[in-house]
């Protein structure tokens, strides 16, 4: 049983006073405005919305995999406990005892991917579930898939690629399975895939692995030919994880770097962790954007980057929850920026050019087969947040000029258990 918080009201004047003014102190006024518009121009640049799990919220803030729905406007995210889907309210999916045949086969699901026909593919640590809208088929059978553990999926056309733990990858073609051996003349170099995506613009694979540098397949027709572009041992080697760039190509990055590829251009360095704060800063995830800007998740906020330089940076005073490390960024097609810290998940809309929506390629055709999604049993249900209810915050970033101030305050007052500043 939680035991109350006694606070002492004036150990809390004290911290707010403490932490307030300085902060205050540096808060631009309208002409400072980073979007440009004149002075005295109070209309939002853009919004950020958090959400804290919960039983009627997501249910995790450990973001494994993210994608589209196939009406272009739910979210899908994989999560280490269970499936959750956005549509304008949360519904979550988990293991159902009673009937294994309706539930996940885990409530830790690492990665998610539609098929060509419109179904739903989950990954696991111990196999796949293809759902169709109806029921789930399992496949744990080690004839098929060479190593259980499921490190991502990936369609490209009609086919569906799986990244399975150190057995290197596997192809579903048209009900047969085919499996390429690593090390082995027709199978590629590499064990373990970090991450893999396809170029829109060539038609390509290109994959991250664990150790042995980066590779690309140039085509999906037959015969298959995995071609290393760099060993592990180089600059651009050393790069650890793969995003897809909606306009063509690929971005690499690790904690330090980002560098684009495309097979014309071969490789080009996009930014240092330098180019984003003086202080040490690591990067933890990026996303690209159709528009060209690029996210970038760091363990001080988050960066979106436009035309070689920092276009905005986003914290916890911008009301990104009460965590400054981002671990995850995803951008979904309404152009919604999507992340995620310790203890919430949200998204940031840029609202300076409402009526300028930039489409995303969602690869998936629309079947009209919905996916149905369902909530826990109650005892699967994890402890509500210090407040008591979920709660969704929006924040505009010249809405007030206290909205900083008041982030601070709820930030504070969030430790003593008392309900956040609307």
């Amino acid at each position: 049983m939680a035991r109350p918080v006694n606070c002492n009201p004036a150990l809390i004047t004290l911290i707010l006073f403490l932490f307030i003014f300085p902060a205050a102190a540096d808060i631009p006024g309208p002409a400072a405005s980073s979007s440009g518009n004149p002075p005295g121009d109070t209309s939002p640049d853009y919004a950020v919305f958090v959400f804290i799990p919960t039983a009627k919220m997501i249910h995790s803030d450990q973001i494994k995999d993210q994608i589209n729905g196939l009406n272009g406007y739910d979210v899908l995210m994989a999560t280490s406990f269970g499936l959750s889907t956005y549509n304008g309210s949360w519904e979550t999916r988990h293991m159902n005892l009673d009937n294994v045949s309706k539930g996940l086969l885990e409530d830790y699901v690492t990665a998610i991917e539609y098929d060509v026909k419109g179904n739903l593919w989950l990954g696991y640590g111990g196999g796949i579930q293809i759902y169709n809208g109806r029921y789930f088929e399992t496949i744990r059978d080690q004839q098929l898939l060479k190593n259980l553990r499921i490190n991502d999926l990936q369609r490209w056309n009609d086919d569906m690629w799986v990244a399975t733990g150190n057995a290197g990858i596997h192809r579903y073609r048209d009900g047969t399975w085919t499996w390429f051996q690593p090390m082995t003349p027709s199978g590629p170099g590499f064990y373990e895939i970090d991450s893999m995506v396809v170029d829109p613009a060539a038609n390509a694979m290109i994959i991250a692995t664990e150790d042995q540098g980066l590779w690309i397949i140039r085509s999906p027709e037959e015969p298959i030919r995995f071609e290393q572009l760099v060993g592990k041992f180089t600059p651009n080697g050393l790069m650890e994880h793969v995003r897809r760039d909606p306009v063509g190509g690929a971005y690499f990055f690790n904690k330090n770097t980002v560098v684009h590829y495309r097979q014309d251009t071969g490789f080009v360095p996009v930014l240092t962790v330098k180019d984003l704060s003086p202080v040490g800063i690591e990067i933890n995830d990026i996303s690209a954007g159709p528009d060209g800007k690029l996210y970038i998740a760091t363990d001080d906020g988050l960066f979106i980057w436009e035309n070689q330089a920092v276009f905005r940076h986003l914290t916890r005073f911008e009301g990104m929850g009460s965590s400054k490390i981002v671990r995850t960024v995803n951008t979904d097609a309404q152009n919604r920026v999507w992340f995620s810290t310790q203890g919430y998940v949200g998204y940031y809309v840029d609202l300076s050019q409402p009526d300028n929506i930039i489409g995303i390629d969602l690869i998936t055709p629309a079947p009209s087969r919905p996916v149905v999604q369902t909530t826990p049993p109650a005892e699967k249900t994890p402890a509500p947040d210090s407040a008591g209810s979920p709660k969704a915050v929006t924040v505009s970033k010249k809405s007030s000029l206290f909205d900083p101030v008041i982030s601070i305050i709820n930030t504070i007052t969030g430790f003593f258990g008392i309900k956040a500043i609307a």
